[in-house]
């Protein structure tokens, strides 16, 4: 059976043309976790993929991912616990640039 990946989390090496294996399905999940940390959201055939991959969720789980907590919530499973984010957000650059602050960084 046929799986949508998306190539453009492999810049690197030639994508997989199937992600059977559990260890294959995390270096996939970690690279699109990736990508969304650093502002490239998931397409919606990834998410629909990623929907279905709760095992591969629970066994390699990802706590400083933002997107990683993200997707969780988004398909409805119970929270873990979340590490701090080892890079500075992209928001707080953005923000910065811009001269913006508004006060509530710390409930982020």
């Amino acid at each position: 059976m046929s799986i949508y990946i998306d190539t453009s989390v492999y810049p690197d090496s030639s994508p997989p043309t199937e992600n059977e294996e559990l260890s294959d399905k995390a270096d996939y999940l970690h690279r699109v976790l990736s990508a969304f940390d650093f502002g490239l959201p998931p397409e919606a055939d990834t998410l629909r993929l990623l929907s279905n991959w709760r095992e591969v969720f629970d066994t390699f789980q990802f706590p400083s991912s933002p997107g990683y907590h993200a997707l969780r919530s988004y398909f409805g499973w119970p929270a873990v616990a979340q590490a701090p984010f080892p890079g500075e957000p992209t928001y707080l650059k953005q923000d910065a640039l811009e001269g913006r602050t508004d006060g509530f960084e710390n409930c982020v």
